[in-house]
């Protein structure tokens, strides 16, 4: 067998001295490998990943158990900026880069402890030739790219200085189909050029295609190991992780032009015995939201160009479209972060397009992020109880000196704010550090904030991105049952298909900035176009 270029042996880890998220995690990289990790949130995955490339400490974590060796080098002693100048460099999850900087800026803070300039051009032309759409927006801030091209980048960022192991953490999250197999296709490319990847995937389809062997970690401990192709054919993994059992399609592809149709509106599940109520909002009841003729641009470059839609009152409406359509801008304009260069957007009587953020938030309008947007030390409960300064009475002053009405009406939010965690399954979690938590519970926790602002539409930028299947089930059966309960209006951005069309009432598609259809889950999932631009031309025929 070739020498291992990463050997764990043993792990153990645990959270702020109590929560233990690794027990006995043993695995090992062979050189000029691809080895993948899969399993399902709060399996410990970007845990394992913390541990070998020496980050726990920023986020309440250590080491309690186990060996670390890279390179036969023991990592016990190391710190994060040995590790990197020895040639192990992680790309975190969620496209951590500097949003202010630009591309290129972004690419040279990758490179900064690479000191030979010749090297830094070297790897840079890489990172250009492995995405060439990073070279034609080199110029361009990192905060404007679409989700797809800050993933690319923080890749690109991570090649910066030529690591001899790669470690990516859910490099496919929130992505399209079409770009989700051309990421599965550039790691592949990093591993020809002579670089080992230790891949975390959600997606099991990509990561088991381009690995040469896998690990699944369930709890914090190995479930099953073995070549990627023993894992792919075993029942367990392709019921739980490729989706095979059930009639819906994968969770990283939309319906095939064969597959069976959607349902005009999905009708929603009669609620459960003993199923938590939700308080319905005190503010006005949803209103109709009308879109018209919306263009932003950011210097040279139109992210959306006349778009125009209509949200119904009290309906599930679903934006789709690949990575870069403009899906995410269009949600920033009617939250008022993104001001439009033209056209309006109505809510009922009010013009939002006009309005900053604050006032569109006080119509009874919330929302979550593409890049989950947390306080990371507050507790879970903190959290949620942020979204309910919108409702709460009680002055700035009255709750420093904790008077009587203060002390009441906070007895009350945090009794509103348990009944939301229970509903989304969180409950348990609500007197965890946020940073403990996976990436599948951090999604809950920010549907949770938005819910317990009480709104009447209810803006939720890629809610499952990074579930599995079973999850973004779960997920799917709270946000209906939501919208059941309160009545409110739901704007939906995602990528996961099956989601989408079990899910909506009607569906809106973007591709480059423009409306290409528009109509019912089984209208839209069978229109030609709408298969172009998540499959690709050839594959769509």
């Amino acid at each position: 067998m070739p020498d291992p270029i990463l050997t764990v042996d043993d792990l153990a880890v645990a959270y702020d001295g109590a929560v233990q998220a690794l027990r006995g995690v043993s695995l090992r990289v062979d050189t000029g490998s691809v080895v993948a990790v899969l399993g399902s949130n709060g399996a410990g995955k970007t845990t394992l990943l913390r541990a070998i490339s020496r980050s726990l400490g920023a986020v309440g974590g250590a080491v309690t158990a186990g060996t670390i060796r890279f390179q036969g080098e023991d990592l016990a002693r190391r710190d994060a900026s040995w590790v990197v100048r020895a040639g192990l460099v992680q790309a975190p999850e969620g496209r951590r880069i500097f949003r202010d900087l630009t591309v290129e800026d972004n690419l040279r803070a990758g490179g900064y402890t690479v000191r030979d300039a010749v090297a830094r051009k070297e790897a840079a032309d890489r990172v250009f030739d492995l995405f060439p759409i990073l070279a034609e927006r080199r110029h361009q801030r990192g905060g404007l790219l679409s989700g797809g091209q800050q993933q690319m980048l923080a890749m690109g960022r991570a090649l910066m200085t030529s690591p001899t192991l790669l470690l990516l953490d859910e490099p496919s999250l929130g992505l399209a189909p079409q770009l989700v197999e051309q990421i599965g296709d550039i790691i592949a490319q990093i591993h020809a050029q002579g670089t080992s990847v230790l891949l975390i995937e959600q997606n099991a389809a990509m990561g088991l295609r381009v690995a040469d062997r896998a690990y699944v970690l369930e709890v914090g401990a190995v479930a099953a190991e073995g070549s990627s192709a023993e894992l792919a054919a075993t029942d367990d993994i392709r019921d739980r992780y490729l989706g095979v059992s059930v009639a819906a399609p994968a969770a990283d592809a939309p319906p095939a032009a064969d597959a069976p149709a959607a349902p005009d509106a999905p009708a929603p599940p009669a609620p459960a015995p003993g199923a938590v109520h939700l308080q319905r909002s005190s503010a006005a009841d949803a209103r109709q939201l009308r879109v018209a003729d919306l263009t932003v641009r950011f210097g040279g470059i139109t992210a959306l160009a006349d778009v125009s839609f209509t949200v119904e009152a009290g309906s599930i409406h679903a934006l789709i479209g690949p990575n870069g359509a403009g899906k995410s801008t269009c949600i920033n304009v009617l939250g008022g972060a993104y001001r439009a260069t033209s056209g309006t957007v109505h809510y009922g009587d009010q013009v939002l397009s006009t309005l900053p953020a604050h006032r569109i938030a006080d119509l009874g309008i919330a929302r979550t992020f593409q890049n989950i947007s947390l306080s990371l030390d507050a507790s879970v409960e903190d959290n949620l109880l942020v979204g309910r300064h919108r409702v709460m009475r009680a002055g700035t002053l009255s709750q420093a000196l904790r008077l009587p009405r203060a002390r009441r009406e906070e007895r009350a939010e945090r009794d509103a704010v348990r009944r939301i965690a229970a509903l989304l399954g969180i409950e348990r979690l609500l007197d965890r550090s946020t940073h403990t938590l996976s990436y599948g519970d951090r999604k809950r926790v920010e549907l949770g904030r938005a819910l317990a602002a009480e709104p009447t539409l209810l803006l939720l930028d890629e809610p499952v991105a990074g579930m599995t299947h079973g999850e973004s089930t779960v997920m799917a059966d709270a946000i209906r049952a939501v919208q059941q309960e309160l009545g409110l209006s739901v704007i939906l951005v995602e990528h996961d298909m099956p989601f989408v069309m079990g899910l909506a009432e009607r569906v809106t598609v973007l591709d480059f900035g423009r409306c290409i259809a528009e109509g019912t889950p089984r209208e839209v999932q069978r229109d030609p176009e709408v298969l172009r631009a998540y499959l690709g031309t050839e594959a769509a025929a």
